[in-house]
């Protein structure tokens, strides 16, 4: 699936298995999930290196074929890709950062083809094996809906044993697998969403309470299920103006603020900037945290937490490969609970 230019829909196509140098693999494409991420890019002028361009950065394949300086993955091994093309060199890489690259070279299905193709090529220092015990649609979505909240719970929002977590779009493909993973760091957790169906399945995967965010203020609900404290912790998923005000606006003393969304003006038409009253933040001791992806280490630990079934995938929908244009509707139309998938070789939607 080929975005042929910059917001035009992705067409079908039939191109040349790609080429790979000595520290590539070539994958044969088994899932790839489908997520806002890749919506946005296809209307955000900027990312795209150059035209035409397949997206898709959460994949899991099988190496078909690795380059001579690749030793540590062979042909017939199953994997997953990191999404961000680093240096490995620079003191961020070296220290375990990699997400704040100085010689970043861009992303996956941006800077380079991704994985909403049958076969795609990638450096091989951006893949790691899938324990045997992972489907291929669960290690694909581990690569970003769950690998994502698993590193804005743990390292950013310091979610511990005890501490009440307000999790904003708690219903979407990257929310609903925050809920679960603060759940897992022994957070209580306030779910928020706008749709009866995201509610209900932010109650289904171990939300503590619900607040539905079309009912009214929704600082004031919070306070409202938290006996008027406030959260300890409040990762956003969504990061609009709306939501993270609303965030910062129901935490408790000492709380933290997670962005992990983020709303370009360019595709929203809206300013997603906020203010924040230095005096709160002083007298309350509040803190406001980027998270920004994840480490190649932390989707290891994922998917070794997908293997003990301590976590699970939450995908709604799959499509075959031709189906990426209509699940990326669903997800402008915020229809869609939980991930969706790409499963190239199947014929229809199920």
């Amino acid at each position: 699936m080929v975005l042929p230019a910059f917001g035009e829909p992705l067409q079908v196509a039939t191109v040349p298995i790609p080429s790979i140098g000595p520290g590539d693999v070539l994958l044969r494409v088994r899932a790839a999930g489908v997520g806002l991420t890749v919506v946005i890019m296809t209307a955000n002028p900027g990312r795209v290196t150059s035209f035409p361009r397949i997206p898709g950065h959460e994949v899991a394949g099988e190496v078909v074929e690795a380059g001579a300086e690749v030793t540590h993955v062979k042909p017939g091994d199953r994997v997953v890709c990191h999404f961000y093309l680093t240096c490995r060199t620079c003191r961020f890489c070296r220290s375990g950062r990699e997400t704040l690259c100085t010689a970043f070279r861009g992303y996956v299905g941006q800077a380079c083809d991704g994985g909403y193709a049958e076969y795609m090529a990638i450096p091989g220092a951006n893949v790691t094996p899938i324990p045997p015990e992972v489907s291929d649609v669960d290690a694909a979505i581990a690569t970003d809906a769950i690998a994502t909240p698993y590193h804005a719970c743990r390292e950013e929002a310091r979610v511990g044993p005890g501490d009440t977590v307000l999790i904003v779009g708690a219903g979407g493909g990257v929310g609903i697998h925050g809920v679960q993973m603060a759940k897992l760091c022994g957070g209580w957790v306030v779910a928020v969403d706008v749709t009866d169906a995201k509610l209900q399945a932010a109650r289904d995967w171990g939300a503590d309470a619900v607040v539905d965010g079309r009912g009214g203020d929704v600082a004031t609900q919070v306070r409202a299920v938290t006996d008027g404290r406030g959260v300890d912790a409040a990762p956003d998923f969504v990061g609009s103006r709306e939501t993270l005000e609303m965030s910062l606006a129901g935490l408790a003393r000492g709380g933290r603020l997670v962005i992990i969304g983020s709303r370009p003006r360019s595709v929203f038409g809206i300013d997603a900037s906020f203010a924040v009253d230095p005096g709160r933040m002083l007298y309350d001791m509040l803190e406001i945290h980027g998270s920004r992806y994840v480490t190649l280490t932390e989707i290891q630990q994922t998917l070794e937490l997908l293997r003990q079934r301590r976590i699970r995938a939450v995908v709604s929908r799959t499509f075959p490969l031709e189906g990426a244009e209509e699940a990326h509707e669903l997800l402008r139309r915020n229809a869609l609970v939980g991930r969706a998938a790409l499963l190239p070789g199947i014929s229809s939607g199920t």
